[in-house]
């Protein structure tokens, strides 16, 4: 599967142009922010493969705790080197990495340096432990991934060509969604971003028993409250063409009940919370004291309830 069409929609044009743009400049430092599932791997992929000299070598992709200047030791320093959650790097690692972006433009063959990592750059640098000046070498060239929940308009195109790719690697190309089924694509919020429709639309093609994929196969193991809830109202908007014919809450609402999802599945954690919705930790505090929730009331009952259901 190409992962080039991953990034080939509307919401994704500006990040596309940048990273062609910076692939064309040789040796130039690429630090790339996105959630998990967003394609931080691929874009590094395709930004070695647009580079007119990074390409003649190799790409080497690292997970940042694994890193050890012992063993890249007599390792031919070309092409490109990917590492990823920079903010895992121990302190030997960082000292090598931020040695090579020092002396990249020494080298007979400029070396490209990209860097992947869930936290932005400003949280990287308030990272405890984490070499600054590793930051702001890697810093040259910023990419920002949005998660899919900030795309909506993309949702549809990557599911109908992930379908595509699947019936047709399943003998069965002439597989299609049903309306009822795009709906409950169009309400789910993708935690896990390009990766969960990835396995999502997998699952509903292996699941499918006939050409047209129900809503029956589109199976979703989490946040299902919140996915009825817009499933509904994304069901109900379709079917009647106006909002009059149908009783929907307000979007104050809705923000009000996806935090509570929220609270109640990461316990109460802000940091966690503010990653899935993509806003800061100080937006998700004045959410909360917006909508007046009693966080730790919420945690508690979410306990009490497991701990009567273990009875």
């Amino acid at each position: 599967m190409p992962s080039s069409w991953l990034f080939d929609s509307p919401g994704m044009a500006g990040v596309m142009e940048m990273a062609k743009r910076l692939a064309r400049a040789p040796g130039v430092p690429v630090l790339i922010e996105g959630e998990r599932g967003t394609g931080v791997p691929e874009l590094a992929r395709l930004i070695h493969a647009e580079d007119p000299v990074a390409r003649t070598g190799r790409l080497r992709a690292m997970a940042a705790a694994a890193v050890s200047p012992a063993d890249m030791r007599g390792v031919a320093l070309d092409g490109t080197l990917f590492v990823e959650d920079v903010e895992n790097l121990r302190p030997a690692g960082q000292a090598w990495i931020t040695e090579l972006l020092a002396r990249r433009t020494e080298l007979a063959t400029p070396l490209r340096i990209i860097g992947g990592s869930r936290l932005s750059a400003s949280e990287l640098l308030r990272c405890d432990g984490l070499n600054q000046e590793l930051v702001y070498s890697l810093d040259v060239g910023r990419l920002v991934l949005p998660p899919l929940r900030a795309r909506t308009t993309d949702i549809l195109k990557l599911a109908r060509r992930f379908l595509k790719h699947y019936a047709e690697w399943q003998g069965r190309p002439v597989l299609q969604f049903s309306q009822a089924a795009e709906c409950k694509l169009l309400a789910h919020t993708y935690p896990g971003n390009v990766r969960e429709l990835r396995n999502l639309v997998e699952r509903a093609a292996a699941l499918a028993t006939s050409d047209e994929v129900g809503e029956d196969a589109i199976l979703v193991f989490d946040q299902a409250s919140a996915t009825k809830v817009r499933s509904e109202i994304v069901r109900s908007a379709a079917a009647t063409g106006s909002q009059g014919a149908v009783h929907l809450p307000t979007l104050a609402e809705l923000e009000r009940d996806y935090l509570v999802l929220l609270i109640r599945q990461f316990r109460g954690q802000r940091t966690a919370i503010s990653r899935t919705m993509g806003v800061s930790y100080s937006t998700v505090l004045k959410k909360i004291s917006k909508h007046r929730l009693d966080v730790r009331a919420i945690v508690e009952a979410v306990a009490t309830s497991a701990e009567a259901a273990g009875h």
